[in-house]
Order: C-alpha cells, then sequence, then structure tokens
C-alpha cells in the first residue's frame, strides 16, 4: 500500500469544513470561504502532482486511509477544488451571506469526499452529505426545493442499498442477488443524473432553486464518477449490458431535453435543459468499451464543469443587476451595456456545445469516436443532439444579450474585478485546451486505459 507524501486530502477536507464553520459565524464570510477553498485547491494539486510522479499510481491518504488519489480522481479533486474557488468569487453579495456560503463549502466538501473515497462506504457517505446544505435550508426558503431534497435522498436510499446488498456478493459472481445490487447503483445514477424520465427533477431545481449551489452540486457529476467506478473492476457481462443500457439512456436523456427546449423562454430553464443535455455526454462516453470514448467522457466531464459554471454564474450575476431576467418579455439587448459579459458568455457556451478551436471540440470528437466503434447510430444522435443545442444555446444568447435594450435599463455595471479575471481563466483554460489539447487529453487518457484494461478483464460484449 502506497501513501501521499502528506496527508494532502485530509488537510483539503478539513479545510473545506473548517471554512464553512467559520464562514457560518464570520461578520465577513467570503474571505474566510475564498481562503479555505484556496488551501484545498493547493492541497489537492499537491496530491495529483505525486500520483502523476507517481505513475498514476493509487496512493492512500497517510492520516485517513479510507481517503486515496489516483488516475481517476486526482486531477477531478483539484479541477473541483478551483471551481468551488471560482463560484466564491463570482457569488454576488446577496448569494455571499455566511450561511449560504458554509452551505457551498459543505457541498465541496461532501463531493471531495465522493471523489477521495478509497471504498463505496466513504463514497456513500460523501453522497449522502451533499443533500445536507438542501435539506436544512442552508440557502434561505425551502419553497422550491423540496423536489430537489426528494430525488438526492432517493438517490442517496438507492446507493446504499446496493452497497449492502454487494457486501453479501462478490461484485463480478452473476447471480439475481449481484444483478439487483448492480441494478441499484444505476438506479442511483439516474436519479443523480436525472435520466429520462427523470429528467424534470434537474430542470426544476435549476428554475426555483438556489442557483448557484445547484451548478456546484451538478458539477459534481457524481453519478459519472459511480459509473467509473464501477467500470474500474471486472463486471459480468449482464453488468456490461447494464452500462449499454444506461448510454442508450443517457443519449434519449440528451436528446429529449435538447427537444423539449425549444419550447423554453425562461433563461434559466432554457440553460438548465442545455446543461442537463451536453452533461449526458459525459455517461455516453464512459458507457463506451472505446479507450477514446472513455477518455472523451473524462474530458466532457472537466468541460462541462467549466463551461456551466461560467455559464450559470453569469446569469445570476445578470439577475441580481436587472429586474426580469428571471421571465423575460422579450430580447433584453445587454450585450450593449455588459460587453464582457456577452463574451464570455458566448465563449462558455459554443465551448460547451464543441464549437472547433475550444476543449469541447476535442471531448466530443473522442466520444463520437468512441461511439462509432460499436454503434454507428448513436454517433448519428449525438451529432442531432450538438446541433439542437447550438440552437438553443443561440436562443438564449439573443434572448439576453441582443435586441433593443429595455427602457428601464439605464446604466448598469459590466463585469468586476473579481469577476472578470475567474470567467477569464474559465475562457482562457476553455480555448487554450482546444488549441493545445495534447497534454489534458494526457491527464485523462490513463484513466481511461485503466478503465478499458478492466472492461477487458471481465467478459467482453459486442
Amino acid at each position: 500500500m502506497d501513501f501521499l507524501s502528506l496527508p494532502f486530502i485530509t488537510i483539503g477536507l478539513a479545510s473545506l469544513l473548517g471554512g464553512a464553520l467559520l464562514s457560518w459565524r464570520a461578520k465577513n464570510p467570503r474571505p474566510v470561504a475564498i481562503a479555505s477553498s484556496l488551501i484545498t485547491l493547493l492541497s489537492f494539486l499537491l496530491a495529483a502532482r505525486e500520483v502523476a510522479a507517481a505513475g498514476h499510481a493509487r496512493l492512500f491518504d497517510p492520516l485517513l486511509r479510507c481517503f486515496e488519489a489516483d488516475a481517476l480522481d486526482a486531477m477531478p479533486m483539484a479541477f473541483y477544488a478551483a471551481l468551488t474557488f471560482i463560484v466564491l468569487l463570482l457569488a454576488p453579495k446577496r448569494d455571499a451571506g455566511g450561511r449560504a456560503l458554509a452551505g457551498m463549502l459543505l457541498i465541496s466538501a461532501s463531493t471531495q469526499t465522493a471523489y477521495a473515497a478509497a471504498n463505496l462506504a466513504t463514497l456513500a457517505a460523501g453522497w449522502w452529505l451533499t443533500s445536507v446544505p438542501f435539506a436544512f435550508g442552508m440557502f434561505g426558503p425551502q419553497r422550491g426545493q423540496k423536489v430537489t431534497q426528494v430525488f438526492l435522498a432517493a438517490s442517496c436510499i438507492a446507493l446504499t442499498a446496493g452497497i449492502i446488498l454487494m457486501h453479501t456478493v462478490e461484485i463480478n459472481e452473476i447471480s439475481h442477488t449481484g444483478k439487483l445490487a448492480f441494478g441499484l447503483l444505476m438506479l442511483a445514477v439516474f436519479l443523480r443524473k436525472g435520466l429520462f424520465p427523470l429528467h424534470g427533477w434537474m430542470v426544476h431545481a435549476f428554475e426555483h432553486g438556489p442557483l448557484l449551489p445547484t451548478a456546484l452540486m451538478f458539477n459534481g457529476h457524481l453519478g459519472a464518477l459511480l459509473v467509473a467506478r464501477a467500470e474500474g473492476t471486472a463486471l459480468p457481462e449482464t453488468a456490461q449490458h447494464a452500462l449499454d443500457i444506461l448510454g442508450m439512456a443517457a443519449l434519449a436523456t440528451a436528446l429529449v431535453t435538447s427537444l423539449r427546449a425549444f419550447a423554453e423562454k425562461k433563461p434559466r430553464r432554457l440553460l438548465a435543459r442545455l446543461c442537463v443535455s451536453q452533461a449526458c455526454f459525459i455517461l455516453v462516453g464512459l458507457s463506451t468499451v472505446d479507450d477514446k470514448g472513455i477518455t472523451g467522457g473524462l474530458l466532457h466531464w472537466m468541460v462541462v464543469a467549466v463551461a456551466t459554471t461560467g455559464l450559470v454564474c453569469i446569469l445570476r450575476a445578470l439577475e441580481v443587476r436587472i429586474s426580469g431576467v428571471a421571465d423575460p418579455a422579450g430580447h433584453l439587448g445587454l450585450a450593449v451595456k455588459v460587453p464582457r459579459f456577452a463574451t464570455f458568455f458566448f465563449v462558455c457556451g459554443f465551448a460547451l456545445i464543441g464549437l472547433p478551436g475550444t476543449l469541447g471540440y476535442c471531448a466530443e470528437d473522442l466520444i463520437y469516436h468512441g461511439t462509432l466503434e460499436n454503434h454507428s447510430w448513436l454517433g448519428l444522435a449525438l451529432l442531432f443532439t450538438t446541433a439542437f443545442n447550438a440552437i438553443n444555446f443561440m436562443r438564449l444568447f439573443g434572448l439576453l444579450f441582443l435586441g433593443v435594450l429595455p427602457k428601464h435599463v439605464i446604466d448598469i455595471p459590466d463585469a468586476l474585478p473579481r469577476e472578470r479575471w475567474p470567467l477569464a481563466a474559465c475562457m482562457m483554460f476553455l480555448i487554450l485546451g482546444g488549441l493545445f489539447p495534447s497534454t489534458i487529453i494526457r491527464w485523462r487518457a490513463e484513466a481511461a486505459s485503466v478503465i478499458e484494461s478492466a472492461l477487458g478483464g471481465g467478459q467482453q460484449h459486442e
């Protein structure tokens, strides 16, 4: 058993939990929250560096051995810490109260617990803890959060039941109990990711819930993490067929939500359907047996996290500046007043849908090649879904930034420095990653090769 040189994972998680407690009681909570997230980011970057130096070996935390870092989770841990840092910087003042910031830090700590889990029991603990801030109303009135609480709790119950059953059988044992255990794990993914026909709750969460915490919860992509962890073991043939079904369900969700988005007129609902549709590409890539598809899915995980964070934060910044953004009567024409926000929104949106020259294009290209290896019609469906999402993004962009400026919008500030630099960092990552993708692809290719080898070690399916 190999260990990290220092307990970087424990330090990072303790920093988030300590920051949550201190920011809850602090008179000026934002600096406290930002400092704790920065410490976590540095800790996880050091852990990821050690994993890379060790040839992407599995390294356990020397203090708490229920935590580890490996090829799959080391980079996402540092990446999610960076996203938390960005969200805390971009949060408007009305969303940056001590209780709300503490809740966002708890979501981050819970997600990181699931990422760093060395066993399924620890993963389940992190999964459960992500629902705590929503259950205890840390983000204000719970009127719009009931549906979110129900689905999060249901996914937790399904995951816990599946793990309990797995302790009675080996996961690669072909038995009714083994099949039921794996089925419960897949049900947890369905509920958490909001796959068809259960996708409506995620749209409801974006529309009626607290937008920034919902985005943090959404971009944890714990459903994708569970699938990747399950794929990292030798699975029976029936479980591999279940992964095929999961991939098809993800594709159906992507297509249905992209079509349903044509009827949406509210920015939050339109953005929610766009985010859910594109996020489903992650599962489509992970469900392939091909290393290119799996690498594309892992790479798209990063693209979706960065791009949707930028889009959500910009939309929330506009909502607090201008009345009527939540349900506009027509095109708002805000580009004339907030050109920087318009530029950032444009780049993040087109990177999300895979514009050539961005990292999203590289990720989707790998996913297409992976799906075409086994099911050519799946690749065709992905192309149609991408085209529909491109149209929907242009509708959303036009609704917010094009048209005639309303008379009541006299003077509003464009992106402030604390908003400008984090959004510029997101934009540069998406653009430079697309122009020079080899380094980022190498980060994910090692994890993809491990997953593909494990799939090949089981009973291959046609």
